[in-house]
């Protein structure tokens, strides 16, 4: 009895144990269904503008040496993550490329390149000779259509094509027709699998013959289907199959029979091109017009990557040709649109891509505001107006549309109440919902501008803290609607425009302004001050305070505008405040620092203009997270982040969601593969092949007429191989070693010394991580006959003068050589620095108006300003806004606004003079600063700008329509920074809006 009942209580505990198992899986199995079906695969698209020889890749493949090698419609191409080499049929040069139209490509077990093309047949790529040679293969046929490519196992190849299956003996060179169970069928797809068996997908069926066996046996597919088009094995052995118009399906182990996979009519209808390896158990399936299937290997679940018009950086097309996964783990993908990369990511950070073709995605394109409430749910509230309701899993859920629930301008805040209540600031008012969004309406608080701009809120112990974008501070209790810190309250603090707000500890509540930061005692009503100090190290980093946090040390964060990051430390013995800064010495991507948030670990991460960087709670050091690291966006908005109850990091920016999981960030150790891509002895090309092989080759001989090397190089890390390092020594004529950045990873010598030398290269990944390996090119420089020892005796007696002539014209006749291979690398380098100079002008330039945007106005204006107070010259600054522009968007909507804005922007930029700075700072709103103006000049050209704005006339629905601006001008004084002359400005503007509109308006200057 004793027994049964201990065996009865192992089966009950044994059971129990299994349930928490899957208990435990199905958790982990909800955590990572979070935001599956709203966030992006990310790609970086090429195409025939950036080197690809035909816009449609077709095959793909990564060769020993790490190249990646694109087949196209038009020709070959090798990828070395800087540009594209390209081969094309030309029948006038012996060994080019037999076919330009590529079908598949196929790199052996010894490393050999083989082509497959669509009339041109089979060819090997004669990597040593940088050549092609054409195998005659086919009854009676020179050259056909090779439709597929794989290893026997032994060195030699199966080639499937439309007119059977061939096998090659590579070692004796000869080939034979296979016979196949499916008689005259052409052959599509070739696999042999890990245990030896050759599977055969032809047009009409699926076919295997097992290692040992002679014969092939059939599987039948499924009803209606126009053959078997792609075959690939697993991690686990299993055998998937694409079928033509029937999807996909696996292959049972044992009995050999095929099992659909996906039961949608994404999958049930697909015609499969090609199976690949992703990321973890991931399996991806490209399909004919209908994009990738990606399928979770450990459960059957589908999910769909498609291209979106509205997203750069989505799948180049849904016409998917080729996959290829590489050694680094990223995937590849060809299709009709192009070539798309996806680089390997540590799965930490995901994006959520603003787009209107995503069912149940973003209404929006800039969540400028986040909001995670206690039931788990995402609020997301835009730049342009409105609200959107998001359940991780489910998507979204509601929205308030800008223009109906809500008004049409930004939402700059949100907060959650004890009730579930969802408070929204907007730039027209506070506004309250329902959880589910829900009897939205305006909220009206005493004593304030029911319609005045709300930039901050915090809900704290009943307390709804409210901020305004010029009213300054407000406490309301929620239940009474009472104020607990009211207008008498508020002018304690010096500026009336709120940014951010955080409850501390104990009484603690800080502010955050565009005036520094406030700590205020909620129980007694105390108003502490703390500003920057340029002397003081120690103190706030910056005046503008946009972003606060309190980490679970207790210890407040600041994030500032132009200042970086601080966090305090504590206070001196007097009391003031001490903070210890972050900027870019210590690994801030930039300056501007919009949100901070705390992940489930409790490490801090900060939004910056810049991309993402994350900060050990405990060492405090900084890393910049990049867009290879899964931050595909990198423009973050300022207060816009939220954590999640995951704990998740989120943060806003323009165009989408980054997503950041809690856990390590792990560090980027790839060791990439390091090759020669060019090699120019004497400005002529040498095969580049056995310089990348491990095995010793002799030495690279320059004679004297050919004497100067050029050797490009690059380290083959695909995932941002901009941020590769690169070093070279020429061991016998160098010191030491040169470093170089990725533009200028050439090593070039001219004129050498006859003598024997060895070139070093070196690279590295995206993280600076130097390989281990080295690439080493020995060099032999023979001498010039008139270098040698027999002939010096001889000519001792010579002249010198004529031995010097004879130098002199050698030197100038190599100079003229390396001149000329100097001039190649200007006309690159020159090509890249106009490229980056455009976008450098975009990146500064208001697109509408040509004037200057408001981040570029910003932070040239804080330059001319210290130039100004350095060297005690006058300067001044005047602020524009256009009246009554809301009537003429009513009027003529946006495009009529547009064509004002437009007429606007390009009278300011007239009458502004070649030192002024001209920008647009907001809507309709525009700045002019003046060095070197003085107030009465200032107020006179102000003066002069506003007649001139007056007397514009645009045509607009077949009238001319005229607009007026009301200006205010400051100039600087000596106590002034850039935010108090603003701010003064600003003020003379509103005077002149409250004076009647259509005039100029001034204040002295600060003393």
């Amino acid at each position: 009895m004793i027994a049964k009942h201990q065996r009865r209580l192992s089966r009950i505990g044994a059971a129990a144990i299994v349930i928490l198992l899957l208990w435990l899986s199905a958790a982990q199995s909800v955590r990572a269904e979070r935001w599956r079906d709203l966030t992006a695969t990310v790609f970086h698209n090429y195409g025939r503008d950036q080197g690809l020889p035909h816009p449609v890749p077709t095959a793909l493949a990564q060769d020993r040496d790490g190249f990646i090698w694109i087949g196209t419609q038009g020709g070959l191409a090798r990828w070395d993550g800087y540009r594209f080499h390209s081969y094309k049929t030309n029948p006038a040069v012996p060994g080019s490329l037999p076919d330009d139209w590529i079908q598949t490509l196929h790199v052996d077990r010894a490393g050999r390149l083989w082509i497959g093309g669509g009339a041109g047949g089979l060819a090997r790529y004669d990597a040593a000779r940088d050549r092609f040679v054409a195998i005659a293969i086919g009854r009676g046929q020179g050259r056909f259509h090779i439709g597929a490519l794989a290893d026997d196992g032994r060195g030699g190849l199966w080639v499937g094509s439309d007119q059977g299956l061939y096998h090659l003996d590579s070692a004796k060179g000869s080939l034979r027709f296979q016979p196949v169970a499916i008689a005259g069928a052409q052959i599509r797809a070739l696999l042999r699998d890990r245990r030896g068996t050759l599977w055969v997908g032809t047009t009409t069926g699926l076919a295997y013959r097992t290692a040992g066996s002679a014969a092939f046996a059939t599987i039948p597919l499924a009803k209606g289907s126009a053959g078997v088009s792609a075959l690939f094995e697993d991690a686990t052995g299993r055998i998937w199959v694409g079928t033509r118009r029937r999807g996909l399906f696996m292959t049972d182990r044992v009995e050999k029979a095929l099992q659909p996979v996906g039961t949608g009519p994404a999958l049930s209808t697909a015609s499969i091109s090609t199976i690949s390896a992703g990321g973890g158990d991931e399996i991806w399936a490209g399909m004919r017009g209908n994009g990738i299937a990606v399928i979770r290997g450990s459960t059957g679940q589908v999910r769909l990557i498609r291209h979106d018009r509205t997203v750069a950086n989505s799948l180049a097309h849904n016409d998917v040709w080729a996959l290829l996964r590489d050694t680094a783990g990223s995937l590849w993908v060809g299709s009709t649109g192009g070539l798309s990369y996806h680089p390997r990511r540590p799965g930490l950070i995901s994006t959520i891509l603003a787009s209107p073709e995503q069912a149940g995605g973003l209404t929006g394109t800039d969540p400028i505001a986040l909001l995670s409430t206690r039931d788990g749910r995402l609020w997301l509230g835009y730049l342009d107006g409105g609200v959107d309701l998001i359940d991780p899993v489910r998507g979204r859920l509601a929205s308030l549309r800008p223009g109906r629930e809500l008004p049409p301008d930004v939402v700059f805040a949100m907060a959650e109440g004890t009730d579930g209540s969802i408070y929204i600031g907007t730039r027209r008012g506070l506004y309250r919902t329902g959880r589910s969004g829900q009897g939205t309406r305006l909220l009206r608080v005493a004593g304030r501008d029911p319609h005045a701009g709300v930039t901050a809120l915090t809900f704290d112990a009943g307390i709804l803290w409210i901020g305004g974008e010029d009213t300054g501070l407000l406490g309301l209790e929620a239940a009474s609607g009472k104020l607990v810190f009211g207008p008498g309250d508020r002018a304690k603090l010096a500026d009336g425009g709120i940014t951010s707000i955080r409850r501390g500890h104990g009484h603690d509540l800080w502010v955050g302004t565009r005036n520094g930061l406030y700590r205020i005692d909620v129980k007694t009503r105390a108003v502490e001050h703390l500003a920057p100090d340029a002397r003081d190290r120690a103190a706030l980093p910056g005046r503008y305070v946009v972003a606060l946090l309190i980490d679970r040390q207790g210890r407040l964060w600041v994030g500032t505008f132009g200042g970086g990051l601080g966090v305090m430390t504590g206070r001196s013995a007097d009391g003031r405040p001490r903070f210890r800064r972050f900027g870019l010495a210590e690994g801030l991507p930039h300056l501007n620092v919009d949100s901070l948030q705390i992940d489930g670990s409790g490490t801090i991460w900060a939004g910056t203009d810049d991309g993402l960087a994350r900060i050990d709670p405990v060492s405090l050091a900084v890393r910049a997270v990049r867009q290879a690291d899964g931050s595909a966006l990198i423009d973050y908005f300022a207060g816009g982040g939220a954590t999640t109850d995951a704990g998740e990091a989120l943060f806003g920016a323009k165009g989408g969601v980054t997503i950041v999981r809690p856990g390590p960030l792990p560090r980027w150790t790839l060791q990439p593969p390091l090759v020669v891509t060019d090699l120019r002895v004497g400005g002529v090309s040498v095969p580049i092949a056995c310089f990348n092989r491990r095995a010793s080759i002799g030495p690279l001989t320059l004679t004297p007429d050919s004497n100067s090397l050029a050797v490009e190089f690059a380290a083959l890390d695909f995932t941002e191989p901009e941020r590769n390092r690169y070093a070279y020594k020429l061991d016998g004529f160098d010191k030491g070693w040169t470093e170089t950045d990725a533009s200028r990873r050439l090593a070039m010598y001219t004129n050498l010394p006859p003598g024997d030398y060895v070139l070093r290269l070196r690279g590295s990944n995206r993280a600076g991580v130097w390989t281990e390996r080295q690439l080493t090119l020995p060099v032999r420089v023979m001498p010039a006959w008139y270098q040698r020892l027999w002939f010096q005796l001889a000519v001792a007696v010579l002249a010198v003068l004529a031995i010097m002539a004879i130098v002199g014209w050698r030197t100038r006749y190599l100079r003229g050589r390396q001149a000329d291979l100097e001039r190649q690398i200007a006309e690159r380098t020159a090509d890249l620095r106009a490229a980056n100079g455009r976008l450098g002008h975009l990146a500064m330039t208001d697109p509408l108006t040509g004037c200057a945007n408001r981040r570029h106005f910003m932070a040239r204006a804080e330059e001319l300003i210290a130039i100004a107070q350095r060297e005690g010259t006058p300067i001044s600054l005047a602020i524009l806004d256009l009246d009554e522009f809301k009537h003429i968007n009513d009027r003529h909507g946006h495009p009529g606004g547009d064509a004002i804005l437009a007429r606007t922007g390009q009278t300011l930029v007239e009458q502004a003079s070649p030192t002024d700075l001209a920008g647009r700072i907001g809507g309709e709103e525009f700045a002019l600063l003046m060095p070197g103006t003085g107030l009465a000049e200032a107020r006179r050209r102000a003066e002069r700008l506003r007649e001139a704005i007056g007397g514009n006339r645009v045509e607009l629905d077949g009238e001319r329509i005229a607009v007026t601006t009301s200006m205010g001008v400051a100039k600087l004084g000596r106590s002034d920074d850039f935010g108090r002359l603003y701010a003064r400005a600003d003020a003379a503007l509103y005077a002149a809006k409250d004076a009647g509109r259509n005039r100029v308006e001034m204040v002295p200057p600060a003393e």
